[in-house]
Protein backbone atom coordinates (compact mmCIF):
# COMPACT_ATOMS: atom_id res chain seq x y z
CA UNK A 1 0.00 0.00 0.00
CA UNK A 2 1.57 3.30 -0.97
CA UNK A 3 0.70 6.31 0.67
CA UNK A 4 0.33 9.97 -1.39
CA UNK A 5 1.65 13.04 0.19
CA UNK A 6 0.12 16.41 -1.20
CA UNK A 7 1.12 19.74 -1.19
CA UNK A 8 -1.18 21.59 -0.32
CA UNK A 9 -1.51 25.02 -2.52
CA UNK A 10 -1.99 28.12 -0.59
CA UNK A 11 -6.18 29.02 -0.54
CA UNK A 12 -4.98 32.73 -1.59
CA UNK A 13 -2.87 33.77 -4.37
CA UNK A 14 -0.58 36.27 -2.34
CA UNK A 15 1.96 37.71 -4.88
CA UNK A 16 3.73 40.00 -2.75
CA UNK A 17 3.29 43.52 -1.03
CA UNK A 18 2.09 47.11 -3.05
CA UNK A 19 3.40 50.35 -2.71
CA UNK A 20 4.63 51.90 -0.78
CA UNK A 21 5.39 48.83 1.21
CA UNK A 22 9.08 46.87 -0.78
CA UNK A 23 9.64 43.05 -0.79
CA UNK A 24 12.00 41.07 0.53
CA UNK A 25 15.16 40.96 -0.16
CA UNK A 26 14.37 44.66 -0.10
CA UNK A 27 14.55 46.66 3.65
CA UNK A 28 11.62 49.65 4.32
CA UNK A 29 13.36 53.15 5.40
CA UNK A 30 10.79 54.16 7.69
CA UNK A 31 10.60 57.13 10.32
CA UNK A 32 9.52 55.15 13.82
CA UNK A 33 6.16 56.15 14.99
CA UNK A 34 4.91 56.58 11.68
CA UNK A 35 1.59 54.45 10.38
CA UNK A 36 2.47 52.04 7.34
CA UNK A 37 -0.34 50.73 5.00
CA UNK A 38 1.05 47.41 4.19
CA UNK A 39 -0.95 46.57 1.15
CA UNK A 40 -1.43 43.48 -1.01
CA UNK A 41 -3.78 41.52 -3.57
CA UNK A 42 -5.39 37.94 -2.74
CA UNK A 43 -6.96 37.35 -6.38
CA UNK A 44 -10.31 39.24 -5.22
CA UNK A 45 -12.38 39.43 -2.14
CA UNK A 46 -11.87 36.60 -0.09
CA UNK A 47 -13.74 38.72 3.04
CA UNK A 48 -12.08 40.32 6.09
CA UNK A 49 -11.30 37.20 7.87
CA UNK A 50 -7.81 35.88 5.87
CA UNK A 51 -5.59 37.00 8.54
CA UNK A 52 -4.16 34.40 11.06
CA UNK A 53 -4.79 34.13 14.42
CA UNK A 54 -2.08 37.25 15.91
CA UNK A 55 -1.53 38.46 12.46
CA UNK A 56 0.61 40.49 11.61
CA UNK A 57 3.32 40.78 13.71
CA UNK A 58 6.83 41.95 13.99
CA UNK A 59 9.79 41.05 15.86
CA UNK A 60 13.32 42.96 15.96
CA UNK A 61 15.77 42.18 14.04
CA UNK A 62 19.49 42.36 13.29
CA UNK A 63 20.10 45.46 10.98
CA UNK A 64 22.90 44.33 8.24
CA UNK A 65 23.89 47.18 6.56
CA UNK A 66 21.89 46.13 3.60
CA UNK A 67 21.10 48.65 1.27
CA UNK A 68 17.62 50.21 2.42
CA UNK A 69 14.52 51.48 -0.03
CA UNK A 70 12.65 54.69 1.53
CA UNK A 71 8.81 54.40 2.76
CA UNK A 72 6.36 57.30 1.98
CA UNK A 73 3.56 56.43 4.64
CA UNK A 74 1.59 59.66 3.84
CA UNK A 75 -0.88 61.03 5.86
CA UNK A 76 -2.96 57.02 7.18
CA UNK A 77 -4.61 57.09 10.00
CA UNK A 78 -7.13 54.33 9.59
CA UNK A 79 -6.24 51.18 11.40
CA UNK A 80 -6.91 47.40 10.90
CA UNK A 81 -7.98 45.37 7.70
CA UNK A 82 -9.61 47.16 4.83
CA UNK A 83 -10.61 45.65 1.55
CA UNK A 84 -11.31 48.02 -1.79
CA UNK A 85 -12.93 46.44 -4.41
CA UNK A 86 -12.14 49.01 -6.84
CA UNK A 87 -8.60 48.33 -6.62
CA UNK A 88 -8.47 44.80 -5.58
CA UNK A 89 -6.62 45.37 -2.67
CA UNK A 90 -5.94 44.80 1.32
CA UNK A 91 -4.44 47.43 3.14
CA UNK A 92 -3.71 46.96 6.74
CA UNK A 93 -2.23 50.24 8.57
CA UNK A 94 1.07 49.06 10.62
CA UNK A 95 1.22 51.35 13.50
CA UNK A 96 4.74 51.31 14.69
CA UNK A 97 6.51 52.87 17.78
CA UNK A 98 8.77 55.55 18.07
CA UNK A 99 11.20 53.26 20.72
CA UNK A 100 11.67 51.33 17.29
CA UNK A 101 14.18 54.35 16.24
CA UNK A 102 17.37 52.77 15.37
CA UNK A 103 16.02 49.24 14.81
CA UNK A 104 15.45 46.91 12.73
CA UNK A 105 12.05 44.17 12.46
CA UNK A 106 10.68 41.68 10.10
CA UNK A 107 6.73 42.59 9.47
CA UNK A 108 4.95 39.27 9.37
CA UNK A 109 1.62 38.96 7.62
CA UNK A 110 0.51 34.78 7.90
CA UNK A 111 -2.67 34.79 5.93
CA UNK A 112 -5.74 31.52 7.31
CA UNK A 113 -4.13 29.99 4.42
CA UNK A 114 -1.06 29.28 6.84
CA UNK A 115 1.32 31.01 4.56
CA UNK A 116 3.49 34.23 5.82
CA UNK A 117 4.36 37.16 4.08
CA UNK A 118 7.39 39.29 5.29
CA UNK A 119 8.95 42.40 4.40
CA UNK A 120 12.08 43.94 6.35
CA UNK A 121 12.16 47.37 8.06
CA UNK A 122 14.61 49.95 9.57
CA UNK A 123 13.14 52.29 11.37
CA UNK A 124 15.19 55.82 12.24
Amino acid sequence: MSTQVENPTPAFPFTGFHAPVHNAPAVNSVNAGRSIPVKFSLGGDKGLDVLADGSPSSRQTACDGTATDPVDTGAVSTSGLTYDAATDTYTYVWKTDRAWAGTCRTFHLELSDGTDHVAHFQFR
